[in-house]
């Protein structure tokens, strides 16, 4: 009986879901509504309620969907990549855009954002950003690995460093999702190009 009931929950959690994304992408966050929503799902506002809480707690809800599996995807790319450090900072953030896009369109990332921006002292927002954590940790990680295996100078923090390529990558994933022109390719492209002004500035100072 207990099966029964958390299939039957996880299925009504799946149709607000689906509901909530169609309403985000029609109506817009802001005018999309709880009671809306609810009737699209086939049930009650009180449902809805019970287990998101607000339009935030689903918007976000979404993000934790999408998230499913990505710091294995992540690990697994990782592995295979070269021990240089543009070429990792490329890999991660390819993977992370391109498995951004699978399930959420840009217009819904913008809404992500501009939510947690919003709540960011809020406890709907902390589920959002311990997975930035986790995500950084990935990097600290292979930074680390690397520096183990003499890809690294001692002299670096792989710490300080992974978390820098993340929030690097991070501010160009934001600006990738709030512009519909912009493709993975160009962000890409930047990301070489701040990494590139990057060492060679390091490089010039420590002649």
């Amino acid at each position: 009986m207990a099966g029964l009931r958390e299939r039957q929950k996880d299925d009504r959690q799946a149709r607000i879901a689906r509901a909530a994304k169609a309403m985000f992408l029609e109506h817009g966050f802001e005018k999309a509504t709880i009671e809306g929503i609810a009737q699209a799902s086939g049930v009650s506002g009180v449902t809805v309620h019970n287990y998101y809480g607000t339009k935030s707690g689903i918007l976000l809800a979404l993000v934790a969907e999408n998230d499913r599996g990505l710091i294995a995807k992540l690990e697994n790319k990782l592995t295979s990549c070269p021990l240089d450090v543009t070429e990792v900072t490329i890999a991660f953030a390819k993977t992370i855009m391109e498995h951004a896009l699978q399930n959420l369109q840009k217009v819904i990332w913008r809404q992500v954002i501009a939510t947690v921006t919003a709540n960011s002292d809020s406890s709907i927002s902390k589920p959002y950003f311990n997975l930035d954590r986790q995500l950084a940790q990935v990097l600290v990680l292979k930074m680390s690995r690397m520096q183990d295996a003499g890809a690294l100078p001692e002299s670096i923090a792989p710490d300080n460093l992974g978390r820098a390529l993340f929030h690097l990558q991070n501010a160009r994933f934001i600006e990738f999702v709030c512009s519909e022109q912009l493709q993975i390719d160009d962000v890409l492209q930047r990301i070489r190009n701040d990494l590139g002004a990057l060492f060679a500035v390091q490089a010039v100072t420590s002649t």
